[in-house]
């Protein structure tokens, strides 16, 4: 794949035999927590490639270099990208740096695979680029292993933005850090994100043709469901094309918010808290509950059966074409851009005890692992100062919207204001189609997210609005980020591999054949003998100790 010599890489790629098994929330269930190794057992310390600095290497300033530079990246891409390499973005990078990006790109759905062969492989790229694209444990694992290369003296010397922000927020950087003292990988960062990442959307035009009321009660919600099924919602002359309940499975815009009118939200991970004590949320009686629930509306044609399965393009498209009652989104204009539709945000659901919760989710540092420099890059100097200018806040929020120009307007005031998509686009699509968006590297500082003009259609709520409206229902407490010993680590993926796959396979059985009653016993005693206690007990240790800091 990489035709360059890899003898660097060469000395710790055998040490990466052990090829960590995928789950849906992050590879070992690390949404809040980082598998490390102790300073004592590390392997001998990485260090930076020596390679001499190029010819015409500016240590600041653009161009970078002054004769074209070739490096390697690996990224990920999801259903709506392109191959970076024909994004304009990056074209317009390499005007500014004069550095060349041949781009290895791998589709999302079997990247955790080709990850993995990568580092087994020893044939490495210059660099992993985009967000999410290395898990914690991948970072501290290869890092320590010399695959990875300490980043924390370039950034002194050749990241001038990202030193910026770290003096600014020094507690980014003691998050990155590395129990050996060790930067390995660089984050995303967003400090203008809202806590609340979904919301639910109901179809007004629907309500109002049967002179229902928004529900504001799971008992309403099921009843106002069972209306649009049996009911030509949207006047095709079909009574069966109507979907009144779609969400998108275990990702974003999925259901573990939805559990949070039974008692408690569960996560992508499972890791909860209440208040300083770690619990697994799908052992919560909520959590059998609201199965409960989800099967009974599963059971009478309520709820879309793709829901688990579907990507997003398809699921949008249900949305857009009028065929879904009710469905889990971001906002409005992600769905609809600029273009008239029918849905109203509802408020979270009330259920039968009267909880009514929302999950929040963490803002600032988003990813740990979203650009690396391999131990066969020939040139970290200029690769940092590569990655440097996307620390820059607006070249920044020019990855995740797209170009000044092309997909953002800035007006003499200052404002900056996202361009109506094309004909045939969402704002997603439109996005993604001029930059790496949602796969990019970038800072959004609360500075600039302040000049935004939010984009939707006349009449709709800005996703700024929908979160205040979001804010008095997001559960309180949520795992944090931290790191894990290299002992804890191990033990904790030991026990999380098993345990989570048993999981999420039940989940689905439950939403679609029911007897969670009957089965809970069992499960309980499955989730026991697999370590459930055990795995717990790492997780608080860790919390225990990072809350001590």
């Amino acid at each position: 794949m990489y035709t360059r010599n890899r003898n660097r890489a060469a000395a710790g790629f055998a040490l990466a035999t052990t090829l960590l098994l995928s789950a849906c929330a992050t590879e070992s269930g690390t949404e809040g927590g980082t598998g490390g190794n102790d300073a004592a057992g590390a392997t001998a310390e990485p260090t930076p490639s020596a390679s001499p600095t190029p010819a015409g290497f500016r240590p600041s300033g653009y161009p970078i270099v002054d004769d074209k530079l070739t490096l390697h990246f690996a990224g990920a891409k999801g259903a709506v990208s392109k191959d970076f390499g024909e994004l304009p973005f990056f074209r317009q990078y390499e005007e500014a740096t004069n550095v060349h990006i041949e781009w290895s790109m791998n589709p999302d759905s079997s990247w955790n695979e080709k990850k993995n062969l990568i580092f087994a492989s020893g044939d490495l790229p210059d660099a992993f680029y985009g967000h999410h694209i290395l898990s914690g444990e991948d970072v501290l694992k290869y890092g320590t292993q010399g695959l990875l290369i300490p980043l924390e003296d370039l950034i002194d010397q050749y990241a001038p933005n990202l030193k910026k922000v770290f003096e600014a927020n020094p507690s980014f950087r003691q998050e990155l850090t590395a129990p050996d003292g060790h930067i390995y990988a660089l984050p995303t960062i967003d400090e203008g994100y809202p806590d609340s990442r979904d919301a639910l959307f109901i179809n007004r035009k629907w309500l109002d043709r049967l002179g229902l009321s928004v529900p504001t009660t799971t008992e309403e919600f099921y009843e106002a469901l069972k209306a649009f099924r049996d009911n030509d919602m949207n006047g095709n002359g079909d009574a069966g094309d109507e979907i009144p309940f779609s969400f998108f499975g275990h990702q974003n815009y999925g259901i573990y918010s939805f559990f949070g009118a039974f008692g408690m939200t569960d996560r992508p991970n499972h890791i909860g808290m209440d208040g300083d004590r770690v619990l697994y949320t799908a052992a919560q009686p909520s959590y059998k509950e609201g199965i409960q629930y989800l099967h009974r509306l599963y059971a009478e044609g309520l709820v879309d059966v793709e829901s688990l399965t579907h990507d997003k393009n398809v699921y949008f498209s249900k949305i857009k074409e009028s065929l879904v009652g009710v469905f889990i989104g971001w906002d409005h204009y992600d769905v609809f851009g600029t273009e008239p539709h029918d849905y109203e945000v509802m408020l979270p659901l009330k259920g039968p005890e009267g909880h009514q919760l929302w999950n929040r989710y963490p803002v600032g540092l988003l990813s740990k692992g979203a650009f690396a420099i391999t131990s066969a890059n020939e040139h970290p100097e200029v690769t940092m100062r590569w990655i440097d200018r996307s620390y820059d806040p607006m070249v920044g929020l020019e990855a995740v919207e797209g170009p000044v120009g092309i997909n953002l307007l800035v007006h003499p005031d200052g404002t900056i204001e996202n361009t109506p998509a094309p004909e045939g686009m969402n704002a997603n699509e439109f996005r993604h189609s001029t930059a790496p968006a949602s796969k990019s590297v970038f800072i959004r500082t609360s500075e600039l997210a302040e000049k935004r003009v939010q984009q939707t259609v006349p009449g709709s709520l800005t996703k700024s609005e929908i979160d205040k409206l979001y804010q008095p229902y997001l559960i309180p407490d949520i795992y944090p980020d931290l790191f894990f010993t290299a002992e804890e680590n191990d033990e904790r993926i030991r026990y999380f591999t098993d345990i989570d796959a048993y999981v999420n396979k039940m989940h689905a059985k439950w939403i679609i054949d029911g007897n969670i009653e009957s089965e809970w016993d069992e499960y309980m005693d499955t989730l026991n003998r697999m370590g459930l206690d055990k795995m717990l007990a790492i997780y608080q240790a860790a919390y225990d100790r990072f809350s001590s800091q």
